[in-house]
């Protein structure tokens, strides 16, 4: 804003001295109709008083003198009391007037002025013209000056964000290698076990731990490069069986937090790639329970709906949290927890997005809604 102060100041003595030398132009051009008055009327004056020492007529000479004026248009006299106007007189309320006394006369002179009301009047005309050309010029002036600053800043934060993204990349790129690491030796473990682990039960925990670990590294090659484009392994896969199969990832955790689930799907087939569409339902999910989790109101719920609207199948996940950041929740590295990087969301949009759908988030009557709509044939 200071930036502007300059340039506004300078715009602002322009205009003032252009409507300070138009007031002096009017002023200078009344003075100099006034002289040219004064000097008729003392010519008017000399006319009369010469008539009447020579005992002539003073009404006749100032009648024949009005003739050849141009600007006495009409006189009066009055004369013991009467006001009588000089034959062939134009008497107008708008006309200048000056008065000449000679006994026993006092004449009333018209001059017309309408010459100097015309250029007044474009004078006028001049002044609101330089006013609409000042304000326009002023305006589009900070307006250009405006967007200039405006794209500077992006140009500014953008090179920031990017600086900023650089070095978060840096250290979940160092993370994803340690973690890559243990990854490696989770996998050697657990075939380890295989060899001497015996019974049913144990055998299907070392199932799940594998196809976590698997999952997990999965998940960990795509997150190293956030600009690579998801690749999708498309199959014909029921709608419920996609919440199913997110929902059992969480077992009995939600219910010994306090956190009633509820699901409305309506089944159809749609053609996805079922672990990345089971993924993106897991954080939500997760989501909504950590957001319920922290909550200090008395009803716990999330709500998995589904439904086909036209051309579209709509998941909602639903939690009775209500709240959202005002921020965008969808932007990479931008996380509301405390302990997050702000990946999770912006993944989820990225799967959605790869497979032709949108993903939106709002509140609604107390509830916290995240709505995915993807292709449905």
């Amino acid at each position: 804003m200071r930036k502007l102060l300059l340039p506004a100041s300078i715009l602002l003595l322009l205009f003032s001295a252009i409507v300070i030398n138009i007031y002096l132009l009017q002023k200078e051009l009344h003075q100099f109709y006034l002289s040219i008055v004064r000097e008729e009327t003392a010519r008017v004056k000399s006319v009369v008083e010469g008539t009447i020492a020579g005992g002539g007529d003073p009404v006749e000479a100032l009648y024949s003198y009005m003739k050849e004026s141009k600007l006495l248009k009409g006189a009066t006299f009055r004369l013991e009391g009467r006001e009588i106007p000089i034959p062939g007189s134009d008497i107008s309320s708008n006309y200048y007037r000056e008065t000449v006394k000679l006994k026993p006369f006092t004449f009333t002179l018209y001059f017309n002025f309408s010459l100097l009301d015309e250029l007044n009047q474009h004078l006028t005309y001049i002044f609101l013209s330089l006013l609409l050309f000042s304000s326009l010029f002023t305006l589009v002036t900070a307006w250009i000056v405006k967007e200039y600053f405006r794209k500077q800043l992006f140009y500014e934060r953008e090179k920031q964000e990017r600086e900023r993204l650089e070095s978060i990349n840096l250290v979940i790129h160092s993370l994803i290698h340690e973690v890559k690491n243990r990854l490696n030796t989770l996998r050697l473990l657990s075939y380890r076990m295989g060899t001497v682990c015996s019974g049913d039960t144990c055998k299907n925990y070392l199932i799940k731990l594998k196809s976590e670990v698997d999952s997990l590294g999965k998940y960990l090659e795509e997150t190293a490069d956030l600009r690579r484009p998801v690749l999708l392994k498309k199959t014909e896969t029921s709608s419920v069986s996609l919440v199913e199969n997110a929902v059992s990832k969480f077992g009995d955790l939600l219910n010994s937090r306090g956190i009633e689930l509820k699901t409305d799907l309506e089944d159809t087939t749609l053609n996805v790639d079922p672990e990345k569409i089971t993924s993106i339902l897991v954080d939500l999910i997760k989501n909504s329970f950590e957001a319920l989790e922290g909550n200090g109101k008395k009803e716990k719920v999330i709500k998995i709906l589904g439904k086909r609207e036209g051309r579209f199948y709509a998941f909602y996940v639903m939690d009775s949290g209500g709240e959202l950041p005002k921020t965008d929740i969808f932007k990479p590295f931008h996380s509301t927890k405390e302990k997050g990087f702000g990946l999770g969301l912006y993944n989820v949009k990225r799967i959605v997005e790869a497979h032709g759908g949108t993903v939106e988030a709002y509140t609604d009557n107390g509830w916290t809604v995240f709505k995915i709509l993807l292709p449905s044939s």
